[in-house]
């Protein structure tokens, strides 16, 4: 055994000895301990500390009729939405000072005790608590600080793109504040004073879902071999959930398609890549993706281009939508 791994065993052991100890009065007496009254707990097992500790944080979310799963999604979508408006904003504003919430605990306003390890079972276990006067006046002030950054957001004129994606920002902002007020009902009767906010917020998710439908997209691909790349391009916006049309569109994807040929004998190659640009009406350059592929080669020209068109194809399916996806936040 080397010297590190014998030290790493060293640390465990220790570490297992300082955790053990008498068995702290919450594992059997939780409610003399943390009573329901003033506290909403939940006791987590595992093999180790932190699974201890995400067994318990899953007892908290059933409470709030929730799972953490639902909860990591919404806190994820949350700090990327913060995370971005604070590189955009001037310090000072209340979307600049908004802060990312670190962590599903953090959300719940949640503490843990100090784990304790049973010798006998060879189990880990960690008590989540959350102290509900605590966590009212968290998701009350939550709730304030966000619903102002969310109509900040939403007064700003935009042309339409950039409201589809500023609405996009909102419902993550929105998702966060509606988690907020459902904890408050869970907790106090607090949660009626934001009946509008919640009517609000839920309006805002379901803009954001309806506004996609109002932009419509067209395309205009150069050196296109039989409108191959101009249909795929439409096809895939389409099973997107945008809408394509073949021309005049809100927005238009121009491009063009660079091919190099290359002869041998018995044999043809295609060297090939395409750029896009993605413009509104007033001329505007939004987006842009560009592609260089690996040389194709086959017995005939044709079936090269074939070949080479068949692989932009493929990547327009892959990797062209994520990349537009993300650019609206989708």
């Amino acid at each position: 055994m080397n010297k590190n791994m014998l030290l790493i065993l060293t640390i465990v052991a220790g570490t297992r000895l300082l955790a053990a100890g008498p068995e702290p009065r919450w594992v059997r007496f939780r409610e003399q301990e943390y009573p329901d009254s003033r506290f909403i707990s939940a006791l987590g097992m595992g093999k180790g500390d932190e699974e201890a500790k995400n067994a318990a944080m899953n007892g908290l979310a059933l409470y709030f009729k929730s799972t953490v799963s639902v909860q990591q999604q919404i806190l994820t979508q949350y700090n990327e939405v913060v995370s971005g408006t604070q590189k955009k904003t001037e310090k000072g504003t209340a979307m600049s000072n908004q802060v990312q919430i670190a962590s599903q605990a953090e959300f719940l306003g949640a503490h843990f005790t100090s784990p304790w390890y049973n010798e006998q079972n060879r189990n880990w276990y960690v008590l989540a608590y959350i102290n509900k006067q605590e966590a009212v006046e968290l998701y009350q002030n939550r709730i304030a600080a966000n619903l102002t950054m969310l109509e900040t957001m939403l007064t700003e004129t935009k042309e339409p793109l950039q409201q589809y994606q500023a609405f996009k920002r909102a419902a993550s902002i929105a998702r966060c504040i509606e988690a907020d007020i459902l904890g408050l009902g869970e907790l106090s009767d607090a949660s009626t004073a934001h009946r509008e906010t919640l009517e609000y917020t839920r309006k805002v998710m379901a803009d954001s879902r309806a506004f996609r439908s109002q932009l419509r997209f067209s395309a205009a691909i150069e050196a296109d071999r039989q409108g191959r790349i101009q249909r795929k391009l439409l096809d895939v916006l389409e099973q997107n959930g945008y809408v394509a049309v073949r021309n005049q569109g809100d927005y238009t994807i121009t491009g063009e398609i660079f091919c190099d040929e290359e002869t041998f004998p018995k044999a043809f190659f295609i060297h090939s890549g395409i750029s896009l640009q993605l413009n509104n009406r007033a001329g505007d350059l939004l987006f842009s993706y560009t592609k260089n592929y690996e040389r194709q080669g086959a017995r005939s020209l044709n079936m090269a281009y074939n070949i080479a068109f068949r692989e932009m194809e493929k990547d327009l399916e892959a990797n062209f939508i994520l990349a537009f996806n993300a650019f609206l936040g989708d």
